[in-house]
């Protein structure tokens, strides 16, 4: 049941906007039919109603929001056309779409047929490529953010609005925003939202509305728990196309470097269904083997990651021993961190053996070894480094007495048994070669490297994941190195791809500056979002440098994501891409530098508006 109404019918706004009757509310939202009395037409008015506490600030996010939104022209976006005050009323000006919102349509007709269906998702995902392209993310798709036009067209609206209905996303790090049945699981668990976030909602969304439900959960108060391939809608409805089944499931896979990188992609495998499905603007990126000592994404191949110690100098010659040790339960303690740090890699049997150091755990070059001692000592797993030509030193001395019982018993069997005296030195020479052989054989086996990048490139690369945090930037840089390493790997050296592999090299060397600057401005954000507190007669500074900073992030986050896009494109039609030249990728490469160089000046600002009196005297109590 409605409560009271804000403004009552027939008031007028602005002298020009005269309220006809409330359409409906959100949790900080009632939007109203209105007249607009000067153009003599029908406008939606979006009245923000936020907790008292919150409202200043709230009004100024939605402001600024308004501003980005407005300048987005595109069919299938609601068009926004102004924030306007009057007294205590802020509220937003927006074309009136004359039809239901989705949520309605399937709630009044039940599940859609696979047309329709495939129809709205190509109209949502070109108003989110529009937007994705300006820097701009929804953060809420949802059935009821999907108004269906008298002809059925889809159109988005809504834009900025999850950042009202999150209130506290404003002044806390990772505070949710969003609607939690369709929110990316990242952004549940406290992550920043990029375009793929979006596109995670749009694909449950598609699933909603080809099933009319959403997926299995453990409570209606939850979301549907993440799964690693995705939702598929032709376990729950019959006859849905193994195309549109598989393309969902993409779009909604718990990984985001298992989904489609931007909304462009989603959007062109819907337009050629069938023909080519999965491929139509880019393949899918190889799923990355996690470093062995943080869990993070490994891109080259190496085991362990480079800011763990992983290099690709030398050969990998050295093995990692657990070292013993004669207490059980220390030995249960080891297995257990162990099985903790490499999840569901590996069996019991094979897990206790490493801990009680008779199994090898890693082989990596001897470069790596001093650091990867080190970071495995932090987790409480000690350990030393062997030379894999002297893996037979590390065998248990109670082996060795074995071995030589051996050979004492044939030495001691009656002379009419010459087979046995002979071959005794020879059975222990089995065991050793046998034991040596499982003794040498780590539990955890680096992926098989791709082709290797050029020297050069190959050491940016490694020096960049050195000093970049878990994280977004980290995560995109590791799925884009990987793809562009499997591209480079199908050039050959003739001078027909040259320019190509130029291209490509030089690409990857600019994404590694942008994934550094891409860190940095999402710790500014983490510091802007939690000294907000600290000097609120700045507050509109504030809000203006978060929405800036908020913007720039975004932007260059979707940029990365259209280099990830095209590095899969090029991967699928290599010809083409050799006889371009690698022309897409040195334009990308462009403008990533201009966003890079625009970072410089904006992270100075603010440094600027950090380092205020207020900020520093709060920072001092």
């Amino acid at each position: 049941m409605k409560g009271p109404s804000y403004i009552p019918n027939g008031s007028l706004l602005k002298g020009r906007y005269e309220i006809q009757h409330e359409i409906g509310r959100g949790g900080y939202s009632v939007v109203y039919a209105a007249r607009d009395r000067e153009l003599d037409s029908d406008v939606a008015i979006k009245l923000l109603v936020p907790p008292p506490a919150t409202a200043h600030t709230a009004r100024e996010r939605m402001r600024r929001e308004v501003q980005a939104v407005r300048g987005l022209a595109h069919a299938n976006i609601v068009a926004v056309h102004d924030f306007l005050e009057e007294g205590p009323l802020s509220f937003i000006v927006m074309e009136h779409v004359h039809g239901p919102d989705l949520s309605a349509r399937l709630r009044d007709r039940g599940e859609l047929d696979v047309e329709e269906v495939v129809r709205i998702g190509q109209g949502v995902a070109a108003a989110l490529s529009a937007a994705h392209r300006s820097g701009i993310l929804h953060r809420d798709v949802k059935p009821q953010n999907i108004l269906l036009d008298t002809d059925g067209q889809a159109r988005l609206t809504d834009f900025g609005s999850a950042k009202l209905e999150g209130q506290a996303s404003v002044t806390r790090t990772g505070a949710f925003v969003g609607t939690i049945d369709y929110t990316a699981p990242e952004v549940i668990a406290g992550r920043r939202a990029d375009a793929r976030s979006d596109v995670y909602s749009l694909g449950m969304t598609l699933y909603f509305a080809l099933t009319n439900r959403l997926p299995e959960r453990p409570s209606p108060h939850l979301p549907p728990p993440p799964v690693a391939d995705g939702y598929r809608p032709g376990e729950v409805r019959e006859g849905v196309p193994t195309w549109l089944d598989g393309l969902i499931a993409r779009a909604t896979a718990a990984s985001p470097g298992e989904r489609y990188s931007t909304a462009a992609s989603l959007h062109d495998d819907l337009e050629h269904r069938e023909q080519g499905f999965g491929q139509a603007v880019e393949s899918r990126p190889p799923r990355l083997e996690p470093c062995l000592i943080c869990g993070d994404s490994e891109p080259l191949g190496l085991g362990v990651c480079p800011r763990c110690g992983g290099t690709s100098s030398g050969v990998a010659d050295t093995l990692i021993f657990v070292q013993r040790s004669s207490h059980r339960a220390e030995k249960k303690a080891r297995a257990e961190r162990l099985q903790a740090l490499l999840g569901a890699r590996t069996d019991g049997a094979a897990l206790e053996a490493v801990a009680a150091g008779n199994r090898a755990l890693v082989r990596i070059p001897a470069a790596s070894a001093a650091k990867v001692v080190r970071q495995l000592s932090q987790r409480q797993i000690p350990t030393r480094a062997v030379r894999a030509s002297l893996a037979w030193a590390p065998l248990p001395h109670p082996f060795y007495g074995l071995l030589g019982s051996v050979i004492v018993v044939g030495g001691a069997t009656e002379v009419a048994a010459l087979g046995t005296v002979l071959m005794s030195p020879l059975i222990a020479a089995l065991m050793l070669f046998t034991a040596q052989r499982r003794l040498k054989s780590p539990l955890v086996d680096a992926p098989k490297r791709v082709a290797p990048l050029p020297e050069q490139v190959e050491k940016k690369v490694i020096e960049t994941f050195e000093q970049l945090p878990s994280g977004t930037a980290r995560s995109l840089l590791a799925d884009l190195v990987r793809i562009g390493q499997g591209l480079y790997a199908s050039l050959d050296r003739s001078e027909h791809h040259r320019e190509a592999m130029k291209e490509l090299t030089g690409l990857l060397r600019n994404s590694c500056d942008a994934a550094v600057d891409l860190a940095d401005l999402d710790e500014n954000l983490s510091r802007l979002e939690s000294q907000r507190e600290r000097f609120p007669e700045y507050a509109d500074d504030w809000i203006d440098r978060l929405s800036q900073c908020q913007r720039a992030r975004d932007k260059l986050v979707q940029k990365l994501l259209e280099v990830m896009a095209a590095l899969g494109e090029a991967r699928s039609h290599s010809a083409e891409f050799v006889s371009a030249g690698g022309e897409r990728l040195a334009e990308l490469g462009r403008e990533i530098q201009i966003h890079c160089d625009a970072h410089a000046s904006a992270a100075q600002e603010i440094d600027e508006l950090l380092g205020t009196p207020a900020l520093s005297s709060g920072s001092s109590e």
